[in-house]
C-alpha cells in the first residue's frame, strides 16, 4: 500500500540536467514519513528512489534526477509505502577496511588500519569495471590512490612516508547512510607526529553516488585544532584532494590531462589554477577517466593543480610560490586556534567522457537544481 504525502516542484535552472544528484529538506513532512519502509518520487509516472537521511531537524531527501530541460519546472509526488525497498548499495565494515558495493560489485574500498601512514580509498572502479587509481607505485610509494595529505603542517611532513614523517590516523569510521541512491561514511582522523603531537584534527565525509555510466564521490573535509594555530606551509608536496591514476592511463602511457580552461597535459596544467582537472585514457580497451572538481566556496578557489604526466593529480592551494615561480609570493596559511578550514570536492569517475560532458557535471555540482515541497497532504 502506498500513499502520496506531498508534492514537490523541481526547478532545473538555466542548464539541461541529465542524471543529476539532488538533495532537499524534508522537515515539513518529517512527521508523515514515520518508519515507512520505502520512499520514492513519482514524476510523470516515473518512479524515482528517494533516500531519506539526517536527523529530524536536518532531514533531507536525496535522489538522482533523470532529466530536466533548462528553464523547466517539474512537479512530482513524494510517496511512502510499507514495501521493503531493494538496496542498491551494500558494505562490509571490517577492522581496518570498509568495502562499498553496488548491486554486488565493488565500487571502492576505504583503508584505515593503524599500520598505515594515512587512510585512503583504493581501489576505485568505474562503472565498466576498470580500476582507475593506483596504490603505492614504485616511483612514489606514498601516492595512495585517492587520499588527503600535506607536506608541511606546522613544519611536519604528512605527505611522504619516511621514518620521521607524520601519520594520519583514523580514530573512528562509521557508516552514515546506505540505500538505493547513495552510500555515505565518515572518518574522524588525527594528524599526529612521530613524537605523538597532534597537529590537526580532520573530519572527512565521503558520499558515493552511482549513475548509469558514472560514479560520483563527494568529499567534505573539515580541518581544525582547538588548542593551537596550524600553519600550512608553501610546498608542492601535498594536496587536500590527491589522486594517483592507474598507470595505464597516465600521459606517459598514452593518457591525457585536461583542465577547465582547456589546458592539456602537464605542460599546460601543472601549477595552473582551474575549477576542475581530468585524467583519462584507455585500460584494456576500455575508455575511462577521473575528474576532480573544486567547489567555488573552497579556500583560494580556483585551486592550483600539482598534476604530472606520470599519473599524479592533486588540488594544492598552498604551494603558490612554487607554482608561480615567484619565491616572494608565498602560499602559507595559518589556521587560527579553534577555527575550521572546510573543503568540498566531487570526483567524477567516468567512461571516457568529453570536456563538454565534464563541464555539465561540474555545473550540477556547484549549481544543482532547486527543489521545494509545494504542498503537504495530511
Amino acid at each position: 500500500m502506498s500513499k502520496k504525502i506531498a508534492e514537490v516542484e523541481i526547478e532545473a535552472g538555466v542548464h539541461d540536467r541529465i542524471e543529476t544528484p539532488v538533495c532537499f529538506p524534508l522537515q515539513k513532512i518529517a512527521s508523515l514519513l514515520g518508519d515507512k519502509k520505502a520512499v520514492h518520487l513519482e514524476i510523470r509516472g516515473v518512479k524515482i528512489p528517494l533516500q531519506v537521511t539526517g536527523q529530524e531537524t536536518l532531514l533531507q531527501g536525496c535522489f538522482i534526477l533523470p532529466y530536466a530541460k533548462a528553464g523547466g519546472t517539474l512537479k512530482g509526488d513524494i510517496v511512502v509505502s510499507e514495501e521493503e525497498e531493494e538496496t542498491g548499495f551494500s558494505y562490509d565494515l571490517k577492522e581496518d577496511t570498509l568495502i562499498v558495493n553496488y548491486e554486488g560489485n565493488v565500487v571502492a574500498s576505504y583503508h584505515y588500519g593503524r599500520l598505515l601512514s594515512k587512510p585512503y580509498l583504493y581501489p576505485v572502479f568505474s562503472t565498466n569495471g576498470v580500476r582507475v587509481t593506483e596504490d603505492g607505485p614504485k616511483d612514489h610509494v606514498h601516492h595512495r590512490s585517492l587520499w588527503v595529505a600535506h607536506g608541511d603542517v606546522n613544519g611536519y611532513d604528512f605527505w611522504a612516508e619516511f621514518n620521521d614523517s607524520g601519520r594520519i590516523e583514523a580514530k573512528n569510521v562509521k557508516v552514515n547512510s546506505c540505500g538505493r541512491v547513495f552510500f555515505e561514511f565518515s572518518s574522524s582522523n588525527v594528524w599526529i607526529t612521530k613524537s605523538g603531537s597532534i597537529e590537526l584534527f580532520e573530519e572527512r565525509t565521503t558520499r558515493i553516488w552511482r549513475l548509469k555510466r558514472d560514479v560520483l564521490l563527494d568529499l567534505e573535509i573539515i580541518l581544525s585544532n582547538p588548542e593551537k594555530d596550524v600553519k600550512f606551509g608553501d610546498t608542492k608536496e601535498g594536496g587536500i584532494l590527491s589522486i594517483r591514476v592507474n598507470e595505464k592511463i597516465k600521459v606517459d602511457n598514452g593518457g591525457k590531462i585536461e583542465n577547465s580552461f582547456g589546458g592539456i597535459n602537464e605542460a599546460e596544467t601543472w601549477g595552473k589554477r582551474a575549477a576542475w582537472c581530468d585524467y583519462s585514457g584507455i585500460v584494456d580497451g576500455k575508455s575511462v577517466g577521473i575528474t576532480a572538481f573544486d567547489h567555488l566556496n573552497n579556500f583560494r578557489y580556483p585551486t592550483y593543480w600539482h598534476v604530472r604526466n606520470y599519473g599524479l593529480m592533486t588540488a594544492n592551494m598552498f604551494g603558490v610560490s612554487v607554482f608561480t615561480n615567484t619565491p616572494k609570493n608565498r602560499g602559507d596559511y595559518v589556521l587560527p586556534r579553534g577555527e575550521e578550514l572546510r573543503f568540498k570536492y566531487r570526483v567524477l569517475v567516468h567512461e571516457g567522457r568529453d570536456s563538454g560532458y565534464i563541464k555539465s557535471k561540474y555545473v550540477d555540482f556547484i549549481y544543482p537544481p532547486k527543489v521545494e515541497i509545494s504542498e503537504v497532504r495530511v
